[in-house]
């Protein structure tokens, strides 16, 4: 007869992403923008929390864009900014319905944010960014296990080791199927 057992465990629980595509106004530069020398994208941070049954996620990023001015493209300069962001996302996978207060979040980036195009419009740098985040909930869980029967071990002989014993006679004491089991019904 076989029994069941319930073993509680933390597991994943449910997952979401979301990918995030953004067009950010850079705020006003040092002289009339000639030319973008270059971008980047700095100091990614993640927060996401429980709202009901779904996961609120916010994070903030800083766009540095590096540019020329004046009419020669003699001057460059940086101009930066940090941009905030905020999005639901829904759970996939989800072994239930419901969040509970003792499940936890944890957010991932993982496409960190680059820009896929910097272009300039009436002297305004515009920077398109492109990034992914991805959630994991972590929650109680139960497994069901069958239990079959007891598990006997076969029992192996007292080895000692004398450096004057002879090897044929240790041999002859190993078991090479030492490592099986035995499982017997119950009665």
């Amino acid at each position: 007869m076989n029994d069941i057992r319930e073993i509680v465990t933390k597991a994943v629980i449910g997952k979401g992403n979301r990918i995030f595509e953004m067009t950010t106004m850079m705020p006003e530069t040092a002289g009339l923008v000639k030319r973008v020398l270059g971008t980047a994208m700095i100091n990614h941070r993640i927060n996401a929390v429980k709202s009901g049954d779904l996961i609120e996620i916010t994070g903030s990023y800083d766009i540095h864009v590096w540019y020329t001015y004046e009419d020669e493209e003699e001057k460059t300069a940086i101009v930066n900014l940090n941009v905030n962001y905020g999005d639901i996302i829904g759970l996939r996978n989800a072994l239930r319905e419901n969040l509970l207060e003792t499940d936890e979040i944890v957010p991932e980036e993982v496409i960190a944010p680059y820009a896929t195009d910097v272009r300039i419009e009436s002297g305004i740098i515009h920077v398109d960014v492109v990034f992914e985040v991805a959630v994991e909930v972590i929650g109680e869980t139960k497994m069901r296990v069958a239990i079959l029967g007891p598990v006997t071990e076969n029992v192996q002989p007292e080895i000692s080791f004398d450096p004057d014993d002879d090897l044929a006679e240790i041999d002859a004491a190993i078991t090479p199927n030492f490592l099986e089991a035995t499982i017997l019904p119950f009665d």
